[in-house]
Parts: C-alpha cells; structure tokens; sequence
C-alpha cells in the first residue's frame, strides 16, 4: 500500500506544527532551557545558515518572501471565484501554508521570545524606582551627549556599517555571543516610503537573518537602527534589549559620531520619560543648544513622513505581535530600554566604588 505524496507531505507538516506547539510551551515554561538549547545552542547554527544565503544576494529575500505569499493568496482568490478550485481545497491550502509559515518562523528565531531576560543573562540588577536614580542617570545622559556632540558633518555613511560590527565584536564577550555569528548585510526596506509614514525606521526578517533599515534615515537614526536591527539576528527579541543593545554598541564606537547618536537615541527617551518630574525644565535647559537642534531636525523630518492612520493601524498591529509573542507590555516594551540603561549605568557606578 503506498501513501500519497500530498498526504505524506500534511502528515509531515502537521507533526512539525504540534511539535513546534508543543516546544513553545516546554520553552515558555523554562527560560534557562530555552538559552540553553536553543538560543546559545541551536540559533547559532541557524543564524549561520540563513545569513550565508542572504549575505550574497542585494535585496530583501523576507520581502520577497512576503510578496510572493499575498502573490499566492491573491491568486488562490481568483481561482476560488472562477470556480477552478472547491472551497475546502483553498482553505486547506491556506490553512497549510499558515502553519508552514508558523513552524519556520519559531525554529528559525521565534523560539528566542522565551529565552532568559537580559537582566539574568547581564546579571544586571534592578534598580528602585525611585526620582533621585533617574535623575542623577538623567543627568550623565545629558553630559554624554553634550560631551560627544558631533556636527552631521562628521557622520561617515560609508564605513558606519563596518565601525558597528567593530563595536558588537569588542562587545561579544560581556553580551555573551559567538562573533560573528554568521555574515551580515544591512538591506533598505523594499517599501520605505510606506514604512517611512509608519514611522517604522527598521525590522528585522527572521526567515532569512536579514536586517533591515529605512532609506529615510537621518544621520543620527542610521547607527543606532542598525545597531538595533543587528540585535536581532543575535536572537534578541524585547524591543527594550535591542534599544540597549543599540546604544550600548554606538557608544562604545571609536567614532565620535557613532557615539553621539547613541546618547542622542536615548537621551529622547529620557527626556519622554521625565514628562512627572518636578525640575524637568531646568534638567533640559542642560542640554547644549545644537544638541536641541538636532533633535528638533530629526523630530521635525519623522513628523513630515508620518501618516497618522498608517501610523495607528501599525502600532495596533506591532502591539498584538509582540503581546502574541511572550513581550506582555507589546509595544510599550520599547520605553523599557531606559530602565535597562539606568540598570547597566548604576551596575558600572557600583563597581568602580567597589
């Protein structure tokens, strides 16, 4: 008796999808095994694969990729309404395509969402939440900042991408990752402009380990987006820890633009963040006038792109991914990057007096 190909092929497909179910709630339920087997142990290897692919061709293979799937839906629903295909057919169809799509997606990064915080991972300690902490971090931000101001003039587009990988390779011991982690190309989003009115600057393709950054970018946006985005191919997840990540390379570059943008990406944070706070006015008033400048230009630059109704329906649709996906604050997750950097400062303060 000989099974059929196709029924060979729902049957494979439809054992990998419950053990993908089943690893997500193995996962959820264990972080240290999640570090342990699958993003220090499996990811590695995967992310080596999939960039070895992506690194040799220019454009984005995950646009494509979802191209091609609203392609396939778009002509299924035609063959539907010619009556070419039954009903149940094209629902199988799409049915199995979701549930490929769901079981790459996990083995191919997904699986990071349950990984340990980067507090355990950095064994870095919460700070209280308290006015005097954020104050005092509030105000080495806003030194840091004025300290490395750097003219737009001395942004260098060129070797930017080359200066962050240095930065992430001199970083890769105290994160706790494998440098390089296979090979790596910085693509432009296929459709910036619509991303741009989002006010999305960049992503991340879990399918194919590409990073991804607007063509829209400002100056002082470019070496901080990409750091982030980098981020993600290291298999960091939170929105908060790619933002730490980010400006926690920029920082630590040797080039004194690179450096500034990251104080200048957080220091907007801060400044967002101190919205409660009694003597915010005069905190501000500490910020040197060009650094103001600069921060009035590049807000000024995203408010002319944004398109509000594209901008809200994003946001909702960003907001329930990440929720779906384990980031139970879902897009209110990115704000969490200043707790992250008050934790890490207070951390080095603690040392050096100790």
């Amino acid at each position: 008796m000989r099974i059929k190909s196709s029924v060979l092929k729902s049957s494979i497909l439809f054992i990998f999808f419950l053990l993908t179910l089943l690893m997500q709630l193995i996962f959820k339920c264990n972080a240290l095994l999640t570090e342990k087997f699958y993003s220090t142990g499996l990811y590695p290897y995967i992310a080596k694969v999939l960039s070895s692919a992506s690194v040799r061709v220019p454009f984005s293979l995950g646009d494509a990729f979802y191209v091609s799937l609203i392609l396939l839906l778009l002509a299924g629903l035609v063959l539907l309404a010619l009556r070419k295909i039954g009903f149940g057919r094209f629902l199988i169809r799409v049915l199995q395509t979701i549930a490929l799509v769901y079981v790459l997606f996990y083995w191919l990064w997904g699986f990071n969402y349950y990984r340990q915080s980067a507090h355990q991972r950095l064994h870095l300690n919460k700070s209280p939440t308290n006015d005097s902490i954020f104050i005092r971090n509030f105000i080495y931000v806003i030194e840091q900042t004025n300290y490395y101001y750097s003219p737009q003039t001395q942004f260098k587009p060129a070797i930017t991408d080359a200066l962050i990988e240095a930065s992430y390779k001199s970083k890769s011991a105290y994160l706790g990752y494998e440098y390089p982690m296979g090979r790596n190309r910085t693509k432009r989003i296929t459709f910036s402009d619509f991303f741009a009115k989002a006010t999305i600057l960049g992503y991340y393709g879990p399918f194919f380990n590409e990073t991804h950054v607007n063509k829209h970018l400002t100056a002082w946006d470019i070496p901080v987006v990409t750091a982030h985005e980098k981020s993600h191919r290291l298999g960091i997840t939170s929105e908060a820890e790619a933002g730490f990540y980010g400006w926690l390379i920029c920082v630590n570059s040797k080039d004194d633009f690179i450096s500034y943008a990251g104080w200048l990406y957080v220091l907007d944070y801060f400044i967002y963040q101190s919205r409660g706070i009694k003597n915010r006015k005069e905190l501000i008033a500490k910020i040197r006038p060009e650094v103001l400048g600069d921060m009035s230009v590049r807000n000024a630059h995203w408010r002319s792109w944004r398109n509000e109704k594209i901008d809200d329906v994003t946001t909702k649709v960003n907001d329930a991914y990440l929720k779906s996906n384990n980031i139970q604050k879902g897009i209110d997750d990115y704000n969490d990057v200043v707790q992250l950097i008050i934790d890490f400062l207070e951390g080095e303060q603690s040392a050096e007096s100790g």
